[in-house]
C-alpha cells in the first residue's frame, strides 16, 4: 500500500515497538527518541496510527538517525583488528576440525564454516564503511543547503536593484546621488542644490531628497512633496500655497515669508524651523510637530492648537 507519511508533518505520531503500539507523542519527542537509541531505525512510526513505516523509511527522522548512528555505532575497526579477529576465526575452524577428526563434534563441509567467518568479518568492515558514508552525505546535507539560501539572497537582491533601475518612481531608499540637472520627479535627489526661483507648480515631488537644497521664491503651488526631505531647506518667499507636504520633514527649514496658505502639513515635523511672516491661512496642521516642539491637534487649521 502507498501512503503519503515522508514529507508529512505531523504534530503527533504513534510508535510500534516490540510488539506495542504507543502514543500518540509529539513529534520532538519520538525524533530524542530515536536519537536516544529507544526507538530503532526498524521500529515503526505513524501519523496516524493506520499507516506505518520504519523510522529509516522516514525523513521527519533523518537528522535523528544520523546523531543515533553517531552514538551508538561502533568504531571503525583498524586493519590490525580485522586481522586479528579474522585470525581468532580461523584459530577456532582450526579447533573444531580438532574436535571433528578425534570424533567430538559432528563432521561438517570442510572449509564452508572458514568461509562463512571470513563473511563475518567482511560484513563488519562493510558495515563500517557504509556508516563513514553516511556521516559524511550527512555532513554535505547542510552545506548544500546554505549554498542555496545564499543564492536565493543573492538573486532577491539583484532583482530589487534592477527594479529599482527600472521603476518610473525609483525607490527612495536606493536613490543617493545628487543630480541637480534631473528633471522634477518623485524621489529626486536635489540635495543642496539651488532652485532659487525654480517653477515646480503642481510637480510630484513625493518623497525628493531636497535637504539643504535652495529654494528660495521658488513657485510650489500644488505641488506634492509628501514625506519628502526639505531638512535645513531654504524655502523664504517660496510660494507653497495648496501644496502638500504630508510627513515632510522641514526641521530647521527656512520659511520666513513662505505662502503656506491652505496647505497640508499634517504629520510634518517643523521643529527648529523658522516661520516668521509665513502665511497659514486655511493651512492644515494635524499632528504636525510645531517648530517649538508641540504636537498640533489633530484638527488644527491655521494655527498649531
Amino acid at each position: 500500500m502507498n501512503y503519503p507519511i515522508r514529507g508529512l508533518m505531523q504534530h503527533y505520531w504513534y510508535f510500534r515497538a516490540n510488539g506495542e503500539t504507543q502514543g500518540p507523542f509529539p513529534l520532538a519527542q519520538l525524533i530524542q527518541y530515536v536519537e536516544l537509541g529507544r526507538l530503532k531505525p526498524n521500529d515503526l512510526v505513524s501519523p496516524d496510527g493506520i499507516h506505518w513505516k520504519t523510522v529509516a523509511q522516514t525523513e521527519q527522522f533523518d537528522a535523528a538517525l544520523a546523531v543515533y548512528v553517531q552514538n551508538h555505532a561502533p568504531s571503525p575497526a583498524s586493519d590490525n583488528e580485522i586481522n586479528w579477529e579474522h585470525e581468532r576465526a580461523l584459530a577456532r575452524v582450526r579447533w573444531e576440525d580438532e574436535r571433528m577428526h578425534e570424533g567430538l563434534l559432528p563432521s561438517d563441509k570442510g572449509d564452508t564454516r572458514e568461509k562463512e567467518l571470513e563473511s563475518i568479518v567482511n560484513l563488519r568492515r562493510r558495515h563500517h564503511e557504509t556508516v563513514a558514508l553516511y556521516q559524511q552525505a550527512q555532513a554535505i546535507r547542510p552545506k548544500l543547503r546554505y549554498a542555496l539560501v545564499t543564492l536565493g539572497l543573492v538573486s532577491s537582491i539583484a532583482f530589487l536593484l534592477w527594479h529599482a533601475h527600472q521603476s518610473a518612481s525609483p525607490i527612495p531608499s536606493l536613490v543617493g546621488q545628487t543630480n541637480c540637472a534631473a528633471p522634477p520627479a518623485a524621489a529626486v535627489a536635489w540635495q543642496g542644490c539651488d532652485k532659487r526661483s525654480a517653477k515646480l507648480a503642481g510637480v510630484n515631488l513625493k518623497g525628493a531628497r531636497l535637504d539643504r537644497a535652495h529654494l528660495d521664491a521658488a513657485d510650489l503651488r500644488q505641488a506634492d512633496l509628501s514625506y519628502a526631505n526639505l531638512n535645513g531647506a531654504s524655502l523664504r518667499g517660496a510660494n507653497l500655497s495648496g501644496a502638500l507636504l504630508i510627513g515632510a520633514d522641514l526641521k530647521g527649514a527656512d520659511l520666513t515669508g513662505a505662502d503656506l496658505s491652505a496647505a497640508v502639513l499634517e504629520y510634518a515635523t517643523l521643529a527648529g524651523a523658522l516661520m516668521t511672516g509665513a502665511r497659514l491661512a486655511g493651512t492644515r496642521l494635524g499632528k504636525a510637530v510645531w517648530p517649538d516642539g508641540r504636537v498640533c491637534a489633530p484638527q488644527s487649521v491655521d494655527a498649531c492648537a
